[in-house]
């Protein structure tokens, strides 16, 4: 793969992984309270890897767009999302588990967001805009 594939792709991931941790945390207290398998202690120390993953990648490829379009949005999105992410896993062990649960959704609907509209923007960047242009 190129280096001009690799940025959608990544863009694509980041789009997917963001939203697999936003459905995960917002299904997690229901499974939680409805199963007798797992305890209430089983979610502790997950944060920490999702968000390492979506931090890479969001890093690489939003600096990567960032060089092409210079939106601030993306920017912002993915400042607010990393943001919600840190600050559910910083206030884990006295939150409760859906206080918990919503800020990862909330920060993996930001993240997802930002990389939507980062991607949108590279293939903007690189064509010139006429009347028949569909954005």
């Amino acid at each position: 793969m190129t280096e001009n594939t690799l940025k959608p792709t990544a863009d694509k991931l980041g789009i997917i992984i963001s939203g697999l941790c936003a459905i995960h945390c917002a299904l997690w207290p229901i499974l939680l309270s409805v199963s007798v398998i797992l305890p209430d202690w089983a979610h502790i120390g997950h944060g920490w890897f999702w968000f390492t993953v979506i931090a890479a990648l969001a890093v690489w490829s939003i600096t990567h767009g960032w060089k092409q379009h210079h939106d601030q949005r993306v920017l912002f999105y993915s400042c607010v999302g990393l943001g919600c992410l840190v600050l559910a896993i910083l206030t884990e062990p006295w939150t409760h588990l859906w206080l918990e649960s919503a800020l990862y959704v909330i920060g993996g609907c930001f993240m997802v967001a930002a990389h939507w509209r980062n991607h949108r923007r590279c293939r903007c960047a690189g064509h010139s805009h006429t009347a028949g242009c569909e954005h």
